[in-house]
């Protein structure tokens, strides 16, 4: 038996609430990346150590519409976070589909309302500034990440709790 990738089928986009199915053309995920230092004495190549960080959070969202509720959430920083939710299927060839969910908070920092031309979607694209990550595919919860409370748990470890501790946090 031939072995196929899950290929994504259907995504849907709630943000503050509110459901955006059908409008929300793109979703770019935000990239995970551990923040690493490179040390090259006695090595006889670098060798990179995690240093308790991860890079910028960030991730965008593209609409087929100029949304005024969307665009009202602009750098709203008034204490609360905005909530998005972006829920989808994956689904190899004859297998059934498996539900990913993705949790964000955080706030949108940048829109972008693109270029005109005539006959064609106004499309709208927002950069989101996140501040909390979950990543959560079928049972199993990938990534749960709280910057404000120094959380990075991946595979169900949480790789900050002895550095917390450490510091009496």
């Amino acid at each position: 038996m031939a072995i196929s990738p899950k290929i994504l089928k259907k995504f849907k986009l709630f943000v503050d609430g509110k459901g955006y199915l059908g409008i929300a053309d793109e979703i770019q995920l935000p990239k995970v990346t551990v923040k690493t230092r490179e040390v090259t004495s006695g090595f006889q190549a670098p060798v990179e150590l995690d240093v308790g960080q991860l890079e910028k959070l960030e991730g965008t969202i593209t609409l087929l519409e100029y949304n005024a509720d969307m665009m009202k959430l602009l750098g709203d920083w008034s204490g609360a976070t905005t909530p998005l939710t972006a829920r989808g299927a994956i689904q190899a060839q004859g297998e059934a589909p498996v539900p990913v969910v993705v949790t964000l908070e955080g706030f949108f920092k940048e829109v972008d309302m693109g270029s005109w031309k005539d006959g064609e979607e106004a499309k709208l694209t927002l950069q989101y500034a996140i501040q909390k990550y979950k990543l959560q595919i079928g049972q199993d919860v990938i990534y749960e990440i709280d910057l404000y409370n120094d959380v990075r748990t991946v595979n169900g470890k949480d790789q900050m709790a002895a550095l917390r501790a450490a510091i009496g946090a």
